[in-house]
Formats: C-alpha cells, sequence, structure tokens
C-alpha cells in the first residue's frame, strides 16, 4: 500500500518524533510511504522520501496552511497514494480541504491534541472553541478512520463518541522505544547546570499558552524562597513569548535561574541531568515528553488535565499530579520530587507503553481500511 503521512512541518514536537516512528515501522512493514509537509526543512527518516509542498516558511502558520492546500491537491493527484494519514491537528484543516475529489483515497485522522480545552482556567476564546467544536464533526464525517491518542480526547465530544461507538475510531496511545531513549541519554551534559549543585527543574513544549510556563514559573519563584533550584524550558517561540517569560521571571527575581534555550534535536540527554520533570499544560493529548521522561526514571510532576497524564501516573502512583491553575500547589509538589528522600519516581510503568502494541494497533487500523472500498460522499 502507498501511504502518505501528513504533518505541518517536521519541527522538534511530540507529534513529529511520533510521525517519524510511524512512518520507520510501516515501511518496515513492507508498505511504500513518504511524509508530505507544508514547510520545508526538518529531519525526516532514513529510506522515506519527503516532499514540502512550500519551498518556504513565509507568513502566519494559518495563510501557511492556506497556501499548502492547492499544492497538496496537486502533490496527491501525482503521487496517487491509496491511504493519507494526517499525523498532528494543525495539518487537519489542509488535509481536509486539499484532498477533496481524489477518488479511492482514504483519510485517517489522528487527533494529537485536546479540542476542548476543558480545564478551569485554560486560555480559549469563545470563536475558536466554536471552530474547533464545527472541525470535529467535519473530521469524524470525513475519515476512513480516526485515531485518537488518549481516551480523555473523546469526553465530551459527540462526534469522536460516535465514531468510537461505531467502529470508525480507535484510541492508540503514544508510545517510545525506552531502550533508544536511555542510549539517546548517555550523551555528556549539555549545559553546566544540569552538572552543578542546584537542582534542575525541566519542562519541554512549546512556548504556547497552552503549555502553562507562566504558571511554572510562579510556582518556580515560590520554591526558590525556600531553597536553590534551577528552571530550564526546552521549546520553540513563535512570538514574543520567550521575552515574556524572562521579563515575567525578572518582575519575580529568578531570572538569573531560568534558562530558555529554545528547541533541541536531541531532549534525552536534558531530561536525565534534571532532578525533577513538569508538564504544566492546561491540556495535552498523550504527551510524549512524559513518556520520555518515564523511561528515564525522573521524578515527574504533571497536571491533571494535561491529557492522559493521570493514567500514565496511575492516579499519582508513579508520580505527583497537580491543578495547572494553582501554583503553590505545583510548588509544593516540585519540592517533593526534588527530594530524594521524598520523591517518587515512575519504575517500570513504561514498560506499560511499548512500541509493540502501538505498532500492532496501528496494523490493525492499516489492514481495516486496505480493501479500499467505494467512498461514501463526505460532508453528508
Amino acid at each position: 500500500m502507498k501511504i502518505a503521512l501528513y504533518v505541518h512541518a517536521l519541527a522538534a514536537t511530540g507529534v513529529v518524533r511520533n510521525v517519524r516512528l510511524l512512518a520507520a515501522d510501516l515501511t518496515a512493514r513492507g508498505h511504500d510511504v513518504e511524509l508530505v509537509t507544508a514547510l520545508p526543512g526538518g529531519a525526516g527518516v532514513g529510506g522515506v522520501p519527503h516532499h514540502a509542498l512550500l519551498s518556504d516558511a513565509d507568513g502566519s502558520r494559518r495563510l501557511q496552511k492556506w497556501r499548502a492546500m492547492p499544492r497538496l491537491h496537486a502533490h496527491l493527484r501525482a503521487s496517487r497514494p491509496d491511504l493519507l494519514i494526517s499525523a498532528g491537528n494543525h495539518g487537519h484543516l489542509t488535509v481536509l480541504l486539499g484532498s477533496r475529489l481524489r477518488p479511492g483515497l482514504r483519510r485517517v485522522y489522528r487527533i494529537s491534541n485536546d479540542l476542548r480545552r476543558a480545564a478551569p482556567g485554560a486560555p480559549k476564546g469563545v470563536f475558536a472553541s466554536i471552530g474547533r467544536a464545527l472541525m470535529t464533526r467535519l473530521l469524524a464525517a470525513d475519515a476512513d478512520h480516526l485515531v485518537l491518542v488518549s481516551p480523555t480526547l473523546v469526553d465530551g465530544v459527540p462526534a469522536f463518541a460516535r465514531s468510537v461507538a461505531s467502529g470508525r475510531a480507535s484510541v492508540i496511545e503514544n508510545a517510545i522505544d525506552a531502550g533508544t531513549a536511555r542510549r539517546q541519554a548517555m550523551f555528556p551534559a549539555p549545559h553546566p547546570w544540569l552538572d552543578g549543585p542546584a537542582p534542575v527543574i525541566l519542562a519541554i513544549g512549546r512556548l504556547a499558552p497552552q503549555k502553562n510556563f507562566p504558571t511554572l514559573i510562579d510556582a518556580f519563584a515560590r520554591l526558590r524562597q525556600d531553597r536553590p533550584a534551577r528552571l530550564i524550558l526546552l521549546g520553540e517561540s513563535r512570538d514574543d513569548a520567550r521575552q515574556s517569560l524572562y521579563r515575567q521571571a525578572a518582575a519575580l527575581g529568578v531570572e538569573t535561574d531560568l534558562l530558555l534555550p529554545g528547541a533541541v534535536d536531541n531532549v534525552f540527554p536534558w531530561i536525565a541531568g534534571a532532578a525533577a520533570f513538569v508538564l504544566p499544560s492546561w491540556w495535552e493529548g498523550s504527551a510524549n515528553v512524559l513518556l520520555e521522561a518515564m523511561a528515564l526514571a525522573r521524578p515527574i510532576v504533571a497536571s491533571r488535565s494535561a491529557g492522559n497524564a493521570t493514567a500514565l501516573l496511575d492516579h499519582g502512583r508513579f508520580g505527583l499530579l497537580i491543578d495547572p491553575a494553582d501554583p503553590a500547589a505545583m510548588a509544593q509538589a516540585i519540592a517533593q520530587q526534588i527530594d530524594p528522600a521524598r520523591h517518587i519516581l515512575p519504575g517500570d510503568r513504561i514498560d506499560a507503553y511499548s512500541l509493540d502494541r502501538w505498532s500492532d494497533a496501528w496494523r490493525t487500523i492499516v489492514t481495516q481500511i486496505a480493501p479500499a472500498p467505494e467512498r461514501r460522499p463526505a460532508f453528508t
């Protein structure tokens, strides 16, 4: 089967790390796989062709999506894949509209993040919420199959719940190769802080409102009132978010203990050198970074609303869960997790999220839709 995997860009994100795993796995199973992106650049997968629809990254991401739509249509007409997998939420609109009128093409949408954003206090606009609700219905109507990365993504989304009930949607939670993570963590510490006397608290993610880093900085400042510590936030910034976080830290008197190095290709040495890993997000799907921290046996503090974090940590058995809106509780949880006498470790919990189980689940989906039945009309 010829399969096209679509993401907006090959950036240093959890979605892209999963796309690379999926491309390599489907190729190893004998499928003819290609990666298709809107933007050029980024690290792909050895032996898997990469086609970028745009020659530049000019304009906003919204404009990039619209520019990519007709080019995706032309590419699909030339490439003629049997299956198109839209692997991350940022690519779904491009695929939904750019793959129209392609007879016989089957589509799978992988819902990689929470579209409800229901946590109290989470940033969300009324019009954006209406748009996301409409998108859930359009995706469910258009998809030959939906793949949800967490059971929490079904809650409160009737279109997804109906798809699950009818067998047209499956939950496939993210997984990682723990052995590879441990090998990649063996590189030297990438920053002197990681070898220093003060414990380092680490968080990873785009410097976007979803990730809730302002609350984490507030919690860190509270922690610093009682003991020395340092905070590192790994992730890209598309606007002035980096400067805004530094301004907040300066106002709280902790700017000299905050480091924002941007996105990195190999996060594992950073995780391995941290005293604790924090996932403060308002919402998630199934956060890869949480699995990565579990694989390296780091003490974890995670938001209860961060996708499947509660299940991953077994309701607090393998790490501490906190309210993302409560910086005081976050500070207390971090203080416990950087204390070797009191911390809670993930143990062998990562074994429950093996690549074999994830790979078999994806193989089942691809096999189910392989016969290429006559397509029903979309948007009915």
